[in-house]
């Protein structure tokens, strides 16, 4: 992928960083998604306060959840937008993180064997270069770390009867509770880049071991994200068409 589709990319995500922010807002105003993620992160990362890397941090939801953990907290997103979104709002809550704008597949500004953990969410589907990513992240890690990437089938089946009763079941219910259909986003706008991003082009999870295993990481596991995953949240109806959910760890 050239540097201009890239950059192309990133001003599109910029240009959505307020609907994502109206996402998360939301997200952290529903107790039982707070408690979940509280949960989660603290099966996967232990109780203990760590570094941690929270790559592609968008609006900031995982970095507040792990800040709020008392994690120290390094934030990165290649979306000046996002960068800006964040500083809000951990500002807002009262907590401390290193929010910075930089590229997930170089991440030139950290040194190596520096994090406990690296975490994602709904970030490797966007990388121009996964495999480049996956093994600067290795080198990222301390020894006995680990990168724990939370993400999606996304932009796969589009023209499947699963994806078009989900994506209608998901415009209606957005009809119903916001009163208007909702605005598409720019990064959902054909010729930007999209198109061309690695992931899109396999069938994930399995091609996200397969690059770790590669990279050189110890051991990966792959599980079902059931939370996302599950039709008994009125999330599942309105992202659902998105794709299915998934969690990835491997270990260095």
């Amino acid at each position: 992928m050239s540097e201009t589709v890239f950059e192309q990319i990133e001003t599109a995500w910029s240009a959505d960083a307020g609907s994502y922010d109206q996402v998360i807002q939301k997200q952290l105003s529903n107790k039982k998604d707070v408690k979940h993620w509280q949960d989660e992160l603290c099966l996967v990362l232990g109780e203990e306060p760590l570094n941690v890397l929270d790559v592609g941090c968008g609006p900031g939801f995982f970095t507040i959840m792990l800040a709020r953990l008392k994690h120290n907290v390094t934030s990165v997103d290649g979306a000046e937008g996002m960068v800006e979104r964040v500083r809000i709002n951990i500002k807002k809550e009262a907590l401390n993180a290193k929010v910075y704008k930089g590229d997930a597949v170089l991440l030139d500004k950290e040194k190596e064997n520096s994090f406990d953990a690296i975490v994602s969410r709904d970030v490797v589907w966007t990388l121009y270069d996964p495999e480049k990513a996956f093994m600067r992240w290795k080198n990222l890690l301390k020894p006995g770390g680990k990168i724990v990437i939370y993400d999606g089938n996304y932009r796969r089946d589009q023209s499947s009867l699963r994806y078009y009763v989900l994506k209608l079941t998901s415009d209606l219910i957005n009809l119903f509770t916001e009163g208007k259909y909702r605005k598409k986003q720019q990064h959902s706008s054909a010729g930007i880049g999209f198109e061309q991003l690695p992931m899109i082009r396999h069938r994930r999870p399995q091609y996200d071991r397969e690059l770790l295993l590669k990279a050189g990481f110890s051991k990966v596991e792959v599980t079902k994200d059931r939370f996302r995953n599950s039709p008994l949240r009125l999330e599942f109806w309105r992202y659902g068409y998105q794709g299915e959910k998934f969690r990835v760890i491997a270990y260095k």
